[in-house]
């Protein structure tokens, strides 16, 4: 690659995680490209260049957040013998996507309830990047002898994680996000 090739790739890099945060602080409706521009250090010149419209930015965005996701997928279908450790594997993994980006890991929640039944183009490839969790994870709640409904399990737990994330970020000055995934697993645990 060129040194011109190499600096698109960082400015358009930069660009997503802009995105990434305002997204996930204001929504993707709120937050216009200019401030998307101002945040990312470039001219919304820039962002057009790279993307050449919003919505290809949110689309970009999705995808950068997916692979946060496959991450989740590739630890659940790593686990030969699931139990309460696996539980506690997909809590902490969370908590370091949360440490080292906070909004990242909060932006696919913003954006899918924000988008939630709007019939945007982004809203199913939402639907998408979850399904490929939820899938995962109710493969591993099928084999606990107590999950009814291994896909609804797994999407509530999708839901629970995601919230515990939110509250880290709301409650930063109170408690911590390794605190928080604590005491979810210990309620899980004493049922």
């Amino acid at each position: 690659m060129t040194k011109k090739e190499i600096q698109g790739q960082e400015t358009r890099y930069r660009i997503i995680r802009s995105a990434v945060g305002l997204f996930a602080r204001f929504g993707y409706y709120r937050t216009t490209v200019s401030e998307i521009a101002r945040l990312a250090g470039v001219t919304t010149g820039a962002v057009f260049h790279h993307f050449p419209t919003k919505e290809k930015l949110l689309m970009a965005v999705i995808e950068w957040l997916s692979r946060g996701i496959r991450t989740y997928v590739e630890l659940l279908e790593s686990v030969d013998h699931p139990s309460s450790e696996t539980i506690s594997r997909v809590l902490d993994l969370m908590c370091e996507h949360y440490e080292r980006y906070p909004e990242a890991t909060i932006c696919l929640a913003t954006l899918a309830t924000e988008l939630s039944g709007s019939n945007h183009p982004a809203e199913q490839t939402i639907k998408s990047v979850y399904e490929i969790f939820v899938r995962a994870m109710a493969s591993v709640l099928a084999k606990h002898p107590n999950v009814t409904n291994s896909r609804a399990a797994a999407i509530s737990f999708v839901g629970a994680v995601q919230g515990i994330a939110i509250q880290g970020l709301m409650r930063e000055k109170e408690t911590n996000i390794r605190t928080l995934a604590k005491g979810f697993y210990s309620m899980l645990q004493s049922w």
